[in-house]
C-alpha cells in the first residue's frame, strides 16, 4: 500500500468513521439512560386521583386500605408507580439530591416532536394533549421553584437584601431555563453528556408518544431525571408523587400550581 492511498484511508477514517462512531456511542448512551437496567433500590406507590385531589400512598398502605374494605369514590383513578434508584440505593435520596442540587442551567425535555401537534392538531399526537400540557406546566414550575431557591440563597450570600435576592433568583431562573423536544439532537446531547450533568439538570418526560413501557421515576445518572408513564395522565400523577416524596410545598399565592397534594 503506497503512502498516498494510506493517507486517503486515514482521512476517510478521521472525517467519516470517527464522527459516525461518536454519534453511535452517544445514542447508545442515551438508550442506557432510559433503560438503565436493574435498579439498586425500588419503592412502589399508589397515586389516587379522586374528588379533584391527589392522594399518595405506599403500595402497602394502599393494599391495607383495600383489604379493610375501603371503597374508592366513583370515578377515582389509581396510578401504580415505581420509584427506582440507580445512584444511592434510595429513590428518595436520588430524587432529593438531583432536584435540590445547584445547577447552572436546567432543561425540560417536553417529549417527542409530536408534542408540537398538541397546539393545533391534537388528534395527531399519540397520547393526551391536555394531560401532557398539564404535566409540562407542573414539572416546569416545580423545577423552577427549586432552582430559584438556590439562586435566592446565592443572592443573600452575595450581600443582596431580601427583595433584591428574590428578584435576582427570578431573573437567573428564567435566564437559565431551557426547553426542548426529544429529537435526534437532544438524544445526542443527552448521550454525550452535554445536558443532564452536574451543571445542567435535564428532566425527560417519556409517555406513550415516546414509547413508554412502564410507570416509573428514576435518576439514571447525576443530573438526569426520567419521568416515564404509559399514559400522560400517569405522568401527571408521577409528578405529584415526586412533589410528595421530596416534601415540596408550593409558595403561597403561586399561580402555576396545577394540583393539590394531600397526604
Amino acid at each position: 500500500m503506497n503512502g498516498k492511498r494510506l493517507a486517503v484511508i486515514l482521512v476517510v477514517l478521521l472525517l467519516v468513521v470517527a464522527p459516525l462512531s461518536y454519534v453511535v456511542y452517544a445514542l447508545h448512551n442515551y438508550g442506557r439512560l432510559i433503560n438503565p437496567g436493574t435498579p439498586k433500590g425500588v419503592e412502589r406507590y399508589a397515586v389516587i386521583y379522586a374528588s379533584d385531589q391527589f392522594y399518595v400512598l405506599t403500595e402497602e398502605q394502599y393494599r391495607e386500605l383495600i383489604q379493610n374494605g375501603t371503597k374508592l369514590p366513583e370515578g377515582a383513578q389509581v396510578f401504580n408507580v415505581t420509584l427506582e434508584s440507580y445512584l444511592t440505593g434510595s429513590p428518595k435520596v436520588d430524587l432529593n439530591l438531583t432536584l435540590r442540587s445547584f445547577y447552572d442551567y436546567f432543561t425540560i425535555v417536553l417529549g417527542s416532536p409530536s408534542v408540537i401537534n398538541c397546539k393545533d392538531n391534537p388528534n395527531l399526537y399519540v397520547g393526551n394533549c391536555e394531560y401532557r400540557t398539564l404535566s409540562v406546566s407542573e414539572i416546569s414550575a416545580l423545577v423552577s421553584n427549586l432552582f430559584s431557591v438556590n439562586y435566592y440563597l446565592k443572592g443573600l450570600e452575595m450581600g443582596y437584601d431580601n427583595a433584591t435576592a428574590k428578584q435576582y433568583a427570578f431573573n437567573q431562573t428564567w435566564l437559565r431555563f431551557r426547553k426542548t423536544y426529544l429529537n435526534f439532537w437532544t438524544k445526542f446531547d443527552l448521550g454525550r453528556g452535554k445536558i443532564g450533568n452536574e451543571k445542567n439538570l435535564a428532566v425527560l418526560l417519556i409517555g406513550p408518544a415516546e414509547g413508554a413501557e412502564k410507570n416509573a421515576v428514576f435518576v439514571p445518572r447525576k443530573g438526569v431525571l426520567v419521568i416515564e408513564g404509559t399514559t400522560d395522565e400517569t405522568i401527571r400523577a408521577e409528578i405529584v408523587l415526586i412533589e410528595n416524596v421530596i416534601g415540596f410545598q408550593w409558595p403561597k399565592g403561586n399561580q402555576t400550581k396545577m394540583v393539590q397534594i394531600t397526604g
